[in-house]
């Protein structure tokens, strides 16, 4: 029996060592992938098909200074939803920035 348990482990760790790790959408990482995934302002007033178009235009961006005016142009419009919908436009912050006066923990 302890010889199956530890075929059964090896077999496991193994597995575990040669399997490819994959992003959320099942792709596998690309070559020197150190870009972290930016919060979205205003991510919980969007559909999730919403989200996914903003990450895709964003992706599309060739330059820092494209992704910024996509940000900007966001921003302005996510704002005028927020007042089109009676909220104020700082609920729009990230929780942190909006707890104990704006200051981040």
């Amino acid at each position: 029996m302890r010889k199956g348990t530890q075929a059964i482990w090896a077999v496991l760790a193994t597995t575990l060592w040669v399997a490819p790790v994959h992003s959320q959408n099942g792709e596998a990482p690309s070559q020197g992938a150190t870009e972290q995934r930016e919060l979205i302002y205003c991510a919980d007033q969007m559909t999730h098909e919403e989200r996914e178009a903003y990450r895709t235009r964003m992706r599309a961006a060739r330059t820092q200074e494209e992704k910024a005016a996509l940000r900007q142009s966001h921003r302005q419009e996510m704002q005028l939803r927020a007042r089109q919908h009676g909220l104020d436009a700082t609920q729009c912050e990230p929780l942190r920035l909006r707890v104990r006066g704006g200051r981040a923990q």
